[in-house]
């Protein structure tokens, strides 16, 4: 049995899409087709069937499918382990990370995995939470560093950030001298923070209002989709009668005229940062070391599993 013809059969499997997966493997979709024929003959079964305009597994290209897929993933993995005990591993990870990490954590835990293995390159791609973990739950990333309000089943959390929540305010502003402040001190202000589209903004803004202080509507300007927009708005001198909302994070130091000030009564760990990955999809070596190497290495706390 042609080990190549295993490896089509399982794209074409998970495509449901024959010039789609011809395209994924570089070969021509007569050739694709020549090769699921051939190991149709073989096996003396169908494996697929039309579908509309796609084609789907048959109850036995089912069957087939759930052993292929776990012998080529073993196979796979057992190639990656020889390779590393030469000094040959590679690969590639695809990480999905809100911009928190991107300035200070992430460049530091790469670095450091790559002091190990040098030749696994890592595609990083910038979002957010509401769009990372259906990235995590379709394998499109194979990493996420994001927050996790909103579990997703088959996913595994591991917090490697805390963050405490923090108002920020232009060095001229009126609430600039102050060590700490109360959520009364910004009564009057108008109050810039995440928007409503996202996790993060709708738990302050929840956080807003269990606060015993009346915050008029119009004030509320819960629409900037990460921290970086905030402090720029912030920077501008016509904002001195506003003030920002948000997590305690690393992009600060890119603002030296920002002044940010902690919350009395709230704790350290406001807003948790986790290294989330599907724990039910395949991994390649390479993706499971850097798992491992971050809960070894950077966990601050147990692993949530659903």
């Amino acid at each position: 049995m042609n080990l190549m013809h295993l490896r089509y059969f399982c794209k074409l499997a998970e495509t449901q899409h024959y010039t789609l997966a011809a395209s994924e493997l570089y070969i021509s979709q007569p050739g694709l087709s020549g090769a699921i024929s051939s190991l149709e003959q073989e096996l003396g079964i169908r494996l697929f069937e039309k579908k509309g305009r796609n084609i789907q597994l048959t109850k036995y290209g089912k069957e087939f499918y759930s052993y292929v897929h776990e012998a080529l993933n073993i196979l796979d993995t057992g190639v990656s382990i020889a390779y590393e005990h030469s000094g040959k591993l590679n690969g590639s990870i695809d990480i999905g990370s809100i911009t928190t990490v991107h300035s200070d954590f992430l460049p530091t835990v790469i670095s450091q995995f790559h002091a190990k293995y040098p030749k696994i390159q890592f595609n990083i791609f910038q979002g957010q939470t509401e769009n990372i973990l259906p990235c995590l739950e379709n394998s499109t990333y194979d990493v996420g560093f994001c927050t996790y309000n909103k579990p997703y089943q088959d996913m595994s959390a591991v917090p490697i950030l805390y963050q405490e929540v923090v108002v920020v305010v232009h060095k001229e502003h009126p609430l600039a001298a102050k060590d700490s402040l109360n959520f009364s001190d910004l009564a009057g202000y108008n109050i810039l923070s995440y928007s409503l589209s996202q996790q993060i903004g709708q738990q302050f803004y929840h956080l807003l209002q269990e606060q015993d202080v009346d915050f008029p509507p119009e004030q509320l300007h819960f629409e900037y989709h990460n921290e970086l927009y905030l402090c720029g708005m912030l920077m501008q001198n016509c904002f001195t009668d506003s003030v920002g909302l948000m997590a305690n994070v690393p992009h600060m130091i890119e603002f030296p005229d920002l002044i940010t000030i902690p919350v009395n009564g709230l704790p350290k760990d406001f807003r948790t940062v986790y290294m989330v990955y599907n724990h039910r999809t395949f991994n390649t070596h390479a993706v499971n070391l850097f798992i491992d190497f971050i809960k070894e290495n950077h966990s601050l706390g147990p692993e949530i599993n659903l």
